[in-house]
Formats: structure tokens, C-alpha cells, sequence
């Protein structure tokens, strides 16, 4: 969920996912590799332990990986010096990031997928890495989309 805040002259875009919605994606996740290797090892037939944990370690891994990758991330705006410093708690962003306004583009973009609808925000720096930000469900996009423009109207940071 995205919030933004504005003490004076610094302003601060958050999104953060709730402790309780990242508990439900790691238990379902678990619950699914539990269930795999459940059908697996008491199905008909023999199967090897490494038939079994080596499959079960990759969906172990591909579930840190989509858990880690909504951790929480904040752009903090600092109107009077007209920068911008992005920070993530992602471990393979790596540390904070500044950029002049004039640097980047800020937009929100929808994702469709097949069952959920969704829109991401991003910076984009002129070197044409995206950096996400965050996503919310399509039907709660009119808050981040406001955000966003009421931050480009405050700090004339490009859309693209």
C-alpha cells in the first residue's frame, strides 16, 4: 500500500506490503510445496530424496524471491534542493539512490495478467533502468495514480 507524506520542503512516497498479506503469500506458497511433496512421496511408486528436495528447494526459493520482491521501498523528494533519494529494502538494490528531478520520469503503468489486474509505479533515471516502486490491485489504483501526479505537478518530474 502506498502512502505519501510532505513535511515542508521534503516530501515522502511509501509502499509497504501489510505483515498479515506477506504471511498469507509464504503460507500458501509453503502449503503448495507441502502438498507437492506430500503427492510425491506417498504417490504409487518410488521416489529418490533428491527427486523430491530439489524441486521442493527451488519453489523454496522462488517463494523468498517473490516475497522479497514487494519489500518496501520509499522515494523521498526534496523540493528545495530538487532531488529525489530512492531507497528499498530489496537486498539486491543495494544502497540508496539520488537523482536530480530533471533525471527522471515517474508514471504508473498497468500490468495485466490473467486473473488480476494490477498498476506499478517506477522511476525511470535517464540511463533507462526502471526502478519499481511498488503495485496496487487495479481497483485501487486511483491512489497511487493521484499520488504520482500530485508529485510531477509539485516537482515538474517528467511523465513518460
Amino acid at each position: 500500500m502506498f502512502s505519501l507524506s510532505k513535511s515542508g520542503e521534503v516530501w515522502r512516497l511509501h509502499y509497504e506490503v501489510s505483515s498479515l498479506h506477506r504471511l498469507v503469500q509464504i503460507g500458501a506458497g509453503i502449503a503448495g510445496i507441502g502438498v507437492g511433496i506430500e503427492l510425491a512421496t506417498f504417490g504409487p511408486g518410488t521416489v529418490g530424496r533428491l527427486a523430491v528436495l530439489l524441486p521442493a528447494l527451488l519453489c523454496v526459493g522462488a517463494v523468498a524471491y517473490w516475497a522479497m520482491s514487494d519489500a518496501s521501498t520509499t522515494v523521498v523528494f526534496d523540493l528545495k534542493a530538487r532531488r529525489l533519494e530512492v531507497s528499498c529494502a530489496r537486498p539486491w538494490f543495494g544502497a540508496s539512490r539520488a537523482y536530480g528531478f530533471s533525471d527522471v520520469a515517474l508514471y504508473a503503468e498497468r500490468r495485466s495478467g490473467e486473473g488480476v489486474d494490477s498498476w506499478e509505479a517506477f522511476v525511470k533515471p535517464r540511463d533507462g533502468r526502471k526502478i519499481r516502486l511498488g503495485g496496487e490491485a487495479a481497483n485501487r489504483n486511483e491512489r497511487i495514480r493521484s499520488y504520482l501526479e500530485e508529485i510531477r505537478r509539485a516537482t515538474g518530474i517528467a511523465e513518460i
